[in-house]
């Protein structure tokens, strides 16, 4: 039959197939051609404003290197279980709206505040180690240096805020609280390389 109306079926299966492959080869150069102006976009986007990747990493190492002298200052003035439930103080999370709490509590006011602070901080530097890592992944790709570096950061940064947890939970465990300063220096030196990297490949 197909003798008959002149038709080649072989002919025709691969007209369709090389018209399929092609449509597929289009999509596919079509979607990485998005990809490519829409990191463009970031990228300019962040040029063009005045806060820069290297000053989001900057302030992401300054901010965590303030968690770490705020964690010190509330270990030395006695305080690290002056909030003795986590994440919430004494089952609220702004302690000091009812003055109860801080009339009832063996700790000063300063101290329940020294590790309310800490906490408060600690997430802040949470978000933008966040931001760090995305904006790494984002605009930094081409550089492997920091995008891990600021990669290793984010990783570390869940069991960072376990072993917080479990500082304030285990009553100040020694191991803990060591583990938790050594996973903290490790955090810290992750985003020192990332804002070296980011400023020497700028």
């Amino acid at each position: 039959m197909s003798q008959v109306l002149g038709i080649r079926p072989t002919g025709n299966i691969t007209c369709f197939q090389r018209c399929t492959n092609r449509l597929t080869s289009q999509s596919r150069v079509s979607a990485m051609i998005q990809k490519i102006a829409f990191r463009q976009r970031v990228e300019n986007s962040l040029t063009e404003t005045p806060f820069r990747y290297v000053q989001l990493a900057g302030l992401a190492l300054a901010v965590t290197y303030a968690v770490m002298l705020l964690g010190a200052y509330t270990s030395a003035i006695g305080a690290g279980l002056s909030c003795p439930d986590w994440p919430t103080c004494y089952g609220t999370w702004i302690p000091f709206l009812r003055a109860d709490i801080v009339a009832d509590s063996p700790y000063s006011a300063l101290q329940i505040f020294a590790e309310w602070a800490h906490r408060g901080l600690a997430m802040t530097a949470g978000i933008l180690i966040f931001g760090t890592t995305a904006g790494a992944w984002l605009v930094r790709s081409e550089t492997a240096l920091i995008k891990w570096s600021a990669t290793t950061a984010l990783v570390l940064l869940p069991v960072q805020v376990a072993l917080g947890g479990l500082t304030v939970t285990e009553n100040l465990q020694p191991v803990i609280v060591t583990s938790h300063l050594g996973v903290a220096t490790l955090i810290l030196l992750s985003l020192l390389t990332t804002v070296l990297g980011a400023y020497f490949h700028r």
